[in-house]
C-alpha cells in the first residue's frame, strides 16, 4: 500500500470513529434523559438498542484496525495473509479480510 493510500484510510477510520463516539454519546445522553422521565416499569426501546449495538461494534472494528495500523499488519488479511485491495479498504477501511476470507466468514457465522 502506497503511503498516501495508507493516510488517507488512517484519515478516514478516524473520521468515523469521532462520528461513532460522537453519536454514542448523544445517544448516552438522551437515554439519560429518557430515564429520569421514565416511569416506572417502562422499557428502552429494541431499535435503538440494536441500532448502539451495531455502533458500538463497528467502533470495535475501527479500533482494531487503528491498531493493525500501529503494529503494521494493517491491509493484510486476518485470515489468508494476502494483501485486502485499496477499493476494498477504500469502502470499509475497518476491513480485516479479503473479499473471499469475508464471504466465507459470513457463510459460516450467520446470525
Amino acid at each position: 500500500m502506497k503511503p498516501w493510500q495508507r493516510d488517507q484510510l488512517q484519515r478516514a477510520l478516524e473520521r468515523r470513529r469521532a462520528s461513532l463516539l460522537d453519536e454514542l454519546n448523544r445517544d448516552a445522553a438522551r437515554q439519560r434523559a429518557d430515564r429520569v422521565a421514565e416511569t416506572p416499569g417502562a422499557t428502552s426501546d429494541p431499535v435503538d438498542a440494536a441500532d448502539e449495538w451495531r455502533d458500538v461494534e463497528e467502533l470495535r472494528q475501527i479500533e482494531a484496525a487503528r491498531q493493525r495500523l500501529a503494529d503494521g499488519s494493517y491491509g493484510i488479511c486476518t485470515d489468508c495473509g494476502v494483501d485486502i485491495g485499496f477499493e476494498r479498504l477504500h469502502a470499509e477501511p475497518e476491513a480485516a479480510r479479503c473479499i473471499d476470507c469475508q464471504r466465507r466468514h459470513e457463510k459460516t457465522y450467520r446470525r
